[in-house]
């Protein structure tokens, strides 16, 4: 009888070790379910570059791999008054990745899209990516398997459609430099002459709608004119000038009673940033 109550409990001592080593051990024991995604596609950016308030600008977010993963789609949501746009080349509706739509597994490729900031946007934000993405069954831990079913797989295949999300960062800095520059401060035409002439502008970081411009006070025998017959003249492009971005309003100058001579002739310049402002420049007149 005693003989055997030992034996029983050194069984049972067996049975108690094995259940908390189980339970020690956790993950290393788990099996993965059927059909679970294990490419662990990640973002490895935590914070883009930064805009400021006003500014539109292109972002970046990093993203790898275990395994090749295809069929890459990524949208963004973004807080309330942040404004998102995607590339062209998809149609507008999300975004892939640089290279392919393709992410080799291992290797590492960037998603890209617009955000537009609004002048009240003075602090950081944060946006969350939805990436979508299929596995091929049989793709080994580098992303070469053949796809025989995992049948020549390392074991790991999976294969199947899968989501992962990830939530950047944007900082949110004041704009820096100048508003806009104006890139012509000279012209030169011929007295008697009548035609368009263009009055370049480049934009600082921030966006500014609403761009027009409109000459001031003129020397005697200059008359000038707009397109379409308008108070002023807008951009050529949109009436927006894009912070960057370079464009041009079209002036036409009427010299026919102008002297020659070398004319100084106000430029008043309107736009609309965080509230509408107008800013008065200079435009020289060489006329020979």
């Amino acid at each position: 009888m005693h003989r055997r109550s030992n034996r029983a409990g050194r069984s049972a001592a067996v049975a108690v070790i094995s259940t908390v080593l189980l339970l020690l051990a956790g993950p290393a024991f788990a099996i993965a379910p059927a059909g679970a995604d294990k490419s662990n596609a990640r973002a490895l950016t935590t914070t883009t570059a930064s805009l400021s308030p006003g500014q539109s600008g292109w972002v970046s977010v990093v993203w790898t791999a275990d395994q090749t993963v295809t069929d890459w789609s990524t949208t963004v949501s973004a807080p309330k008054g942040v404004t998102v746009t995607y590339p062209t080349t998809r149609g507008g509706a999300d975004t892939s990745l640089y290279g392919s739509d393709t992410l080799v597994g291992t290797t590492r490729d960037f998603t890209s899209f617009k955000l537009k900031v609004p002048y009240t946007q003075t602090t950081s934000f944060q946006v969350v990516l939805t990436s979508r993405y299929s596995v091929g069954v049989g793709n080994s831990a580098n992303g070469n398997g053949n796809g025989n079913a995992g049948n020549n797989g390392n074991g790991n295949g999976n294969s199947g459609s899968f989501t992962t999300t990830a939530t950047v960062t944007v900082p949110v800095q004041a704009a820096s430099g100048p508003t806009f520059t104006q890139q012509t401060t000279s012209l030169a035409i011929k007295a008697g002459s009548s035609g368009f002439e263009r009055i370049a502008f480049t934009g600082g970081q921030a966006d500014l709608t609403d761009f027009s411009v409109r000459l001031g006070d003129l020397p005697a025998g200059l008359e000038v004119a707009y397109p379409g017959d308008r108070a002023s003249a807008g951009l050529n492009g949109d009436q927006t000038l894009v912070g960057g971005s370079a464009d041009y309003v079209g002036v036409r100058f009427i010299a026919t009673d102008l002297r020659p001579g070398t004319y100084s002739i106000p430029v008043l310049i309107s736009y609309t940033a965080a509230a509408p402002q107008t800013r008065t420049a200079s435009l020289t007149l060489n006329v020979s």
